[in-house]
């Protein structure tokens, strides 16, 4: 049994390695019409996924810092981040090849930066004037505290859960209580998973307003769906204001450094530290809640509405 490994420089200049065990495998990009798996290629690779799933779980991913299926090409894609050569990172990369074969081979990308969670640690903002309550739109700033250091995160979809907004996990995984830049109290936490799935709601104190819509938008989340790939979508963070580009992957693991979390979209988007628990959005249609992704900004990681 043999391995090529080829090599092909992209223009984000992340370098792709196309690893498969038995013959060789033309390293060439397909169209985004190219067919899709058939249904046993693709139960094959979903199985290979959820033993990697497995190993990062018990803690044996290294360096491995995501991972999903291709349908489109028919393949296992993980990266890795770049020159990692621990035990772990050889060890999983290794199970990820060993596993692959034709007509479904492992395509290995190396990347120059981990992923991260994109919640922030910031001095509270200046009290200005604190009132009992107000409108909470979609894509604001919120923060763990009124004074010192606090995390900042962003408010998510208005009413997904009626009467209630959202953020990430993570973000209530660092604090339970959650305030306006203003220094008004919005309300707590009253349901959330972290690590595993990324999401969390928050029911606000009486009196506050929860418009269906997303700051820098003029259109309604009048709806809820699922993501889609090629899917146009924008997003909106505390940090980054909005930031728009389309959905690359789905199902995506994502091995943070402080847990693994499953069913992620991955999309071209852009974002920084504060964006976490942001909207993201196709028009009208509220599709999920930014989760985290590379420092430089790209690529940027999304739970689904799936809670």
């Amino acid at each position: 049994m043999t391995r090529r490994v080829l090599r092909t420089l992209l223009p984000a200049a992340a370098l792709v390695w196309t690893a498969a065990v038995g013959p060789a495998a033309a390293a060439v990009p397909l169209p985004i019409d190219a067919p899709l798996c058939g249904p046993a290629e693709l139960e094959r690779l979903d199985g290979l996924q959820a033993d990697l799933d497995a190993k990062a779980a018990a803690g044996e991913a290294g360096r491995a810092q995501y991972w999903y299926v291709d349908p489109r090409a028919c393949r296992l894609s993980v990266a890795v981040l770049r020159g990692a050569e621990d035990a772990h990172t050889e060890g999983f990369v290794g199970a990820a090849l060993a596993a692959s074969a034709l007509p479904a081979p492992t395509s290995l990308t190396e990347v120059d930066e981990p992923v991260d969670r994109r919640i922030a640690r910031v001095p509270a903002p200046a009290q200005r004037g604190a009132r009992a309550a107000g409108t909470l739109h979609g894509g604001s700033a919120i923060y763990s505290g009124t004074s010192g250091l606090v995390y900042e995160c962003t408010s998510g979809l208005n009413n997904y859960r009626p009467g209630t907004t959202t953020t990430a996990g993570h973000c209530a995984d660092a604090a339970t209580t959650w305030y306006d830049a203003r220094g008004n109290r919005i309300g707590a936490v009253t349901d959330w998973r972290y690590p595993g799935t990324d999401w969390a709601v928050i029911t606000p104190v009486a009196g506050w307003s929860l418009p269906n819509d997303v700051l820098g938008s003029t259109v309604p989340v009048a709806r809820f769906g699922k993501a889609s790939l090629g899917e146009a979508v924008c997003g909106r963070g505390a940090t980054s204001g909005t930031r728009c580009g389309s959905v690359t992957a789905v199902n995506v693991t994502v091995n943070y450094p402080d847990g693994l979390v499953k069913g992620l979209v991955r999309s071209s988007q852009s974002g920084g530290e504060g964006d976490s628990g942001g909207p993201v959005y196709d028009g009208g249609t509220g599709l999920g809640l930014i989760s985290g992704g590379a420092s430089s900004g790209s690529p940027t990681f999304f739970q689904p509405l799936t809670f």
